[in-house]
């Protein structure tokens, strides 16, 4: 049942006010329901998915163009070097370092005992002068052997080279930390 208008308002006011009221409230009561809130019509629902879908898309595809930039440029780099690696370890950024990429190249062990590593480094910010990043090789997590520390350009890219323990096999990953002297050592990076 509609409201009655002038059970609603009386004859309070004048003329002119009391005509703009009535205008008023035979619009709202002309006006169809707005649609529910817990159901809400196909449209709102895309509306509300379009922004996540779109964080998602762009998070997935940054990722995916670091780490293939990564893989293209050890490839070409390993190919005109002449160095041809064992294996490959693809490191990806944690933390304040999400968006960072690294590649490490392993060779054979050499006559020494040794691995040497060529590591390609994405996005790792330069560090101020007296900070470092540091390799190593981990043990349930845990940083246990240390492979050569490393700095980046402006870019944020850098291309080293270290060595390694030829038994790989006594460890279960490779993680990337920051050093400043003085204060704990923060992971980047990790397998």
């Amino acid at each position: 049942m509609k409201p009655d208008f002038d059970e609603l308002v009386g004859d309070e006011g004048s003329r002119d006010e009391l005509h703009e009221l009535r205008q008023v409230h035979d619009l709202l009561v002309s006006a169809s329901p707005p649609p529910s809130l817990d159901h809400p019509t196909p449209t709102q629902r895309i509306r509300r998915l379009i922004p996540r879908w779109w964080g998602i898309g762009a998070l997935a595809f940054a990722t995916t163009a670091s780490v293939m930039v990564g893989l293209v440029a050890g490839y070409t780099l390993e190919r005109s070097s002449g160095h041809h690696p064992g294996f490959t370890r693809p490191m990806h950024g944690v933390g304040q370092a999400a968006t960072a990429s690294a590649l490490i190249n392993i060779g054979e062990e050499d006559a020494n005992g040794n691995r040497p590593l060529h590591m390609m480094v994405q996005a790792l910010p330069a560090l101020s002068e007296g900070r470092w990043y540091e390799l190593y090789l981990t043990r349930k997590g845990k940083p246990v052997v240390p492979c050569g520390i490393f700095q980046t350009g402006r870019s944020g890219s850098a291309q080293f080279t270290m060595n390694a323990p030829a038994d790989l096999a006594e460890y279960d990953g490779w993680i990337v930390t920051t050093r400043v002297p003085g204060h704990p050592a923060r992971v980047l990076l990790t397998t």
